[in-house]
């Protein structure tokens, strides 16, 4: 009778909640360790391609430089290519103008719905939840995993560029490559925070996906358009890439990179509170 009544209370004792904080870093730990192959990856893959463009500037300059004035201006307007006449210039209309910020948002995606909407339709979620685990700790501890392995992605990246540049010394402006990763860095929190917002009313990871990852080449192809088309360049105002421009060619806007970063997190929070008014199948 005595085991049976320490086994209870040892039971009871295993079921106290924990301290939040305590269960974010908890959490944080275990989604960072799971995808610990991310930098190598993802980060490796585009570092690559980032540095090869890099390398390759000081070869191709003269001749990038004539054939882009021959450009028709469309082109150029919605690519925001202008005089492609240094690095930096090449390397955003290469990498930073499209591959990068759709392949970081995307990733930050697939971390917020493997962690939540994943975790669900697998039957795992409602184990973690009985743990207990809040559901306002799984969305934050979810988009600080999302934040913090798109963070160690960009440095991958933004390093082999600056080597590759001071190899092959084309002159990459250690500023801009920077001011260019945060604003990626923001643009991928906006879209991670709209997927933990989906993750509420939505069950199924597929779902989750297609509503934020549509979203995202939807605000794309609306500031291609606007660039290109007078009339419609008035609704660029709802795409998130007007306030993400090109910060690699001109400059970081900080309060365009923090309100989209904040605006991230503010869809989360409501995501999380739409995920506590619904059942967990």
């Amino acid at each position: 009778m005595t085991t049976r009544v320490e086994a209870a209370a040892g039971a009871r004792r295993d079921l106290t909640p924990q301290p939040a904080l305590s269960v974010f870093g908890t959490l944080v730990r275990r989604g960072m360790r799971d995808r610990r192959r991310a930098p190598l990856s993802w980060g490796g893959s585009l570092g690559a391609m980032s540095a090869l463009i890099v390398a390759i500037w000081p070869s191709i300059e003269g001749s990038i430089s004539k054939a882009v004035r021959s450009y028709p201006r469309g082109l150029k307007e919605a690519f925001g290519i202008g005089e492609l006449n240094n690095v930096a210039a090449y390397l955003d209309a290469e990498m930073f103008s499209l591959i990068v910020p759709l392949a970081l948002s995307f990733f930050a995606v697939r971390v917020i719905t493997s962690a939540i909407a994943s975790a669900e339709e697998a039957g795992h979620l409602d184990t973690l939840l009985a743990a207990p685990v809040s559901r306002r700790v799984l969305v934050a501890s979810a988009l600080a995993t999302a934040a913090a392995m798109s963070a160690v992605i960009l440095a991958v990246l933004g390093t082999a560029s600056w080597i590759a540049g001071a190899i092959a010394g084309s002159g990459l402006p250690l500023g801009r490559l920077v001011a260019a990763l945060v604003g990626v860095w923001a643009l991928a929190m906006l879209f991670a925070g709209l997927a933990a917002l989906a993750t509420g009313p939505l069950r199924r990871p597929a779902a989750v996906t297609a509503v934020a990852t549509g979203t995202l080449i939807a605000m794309y192809v609306i500031d291609l358009l606007g660039k290109i088309a007078r009339d419609v360049e008035p609704v660029r105002w709802a795409s998130a890439f007007r306030y993400y421009d090109s910060p690699l060619a001109d400059g970081l806007d900080p309060l365009a990179a923090a309100g989209l970063a904040l605006t991230g997190v503010g869809l989360a929070a409501v995501g999380a509170l739409l995920l506590e008014r619904r059942d967990i199948r």
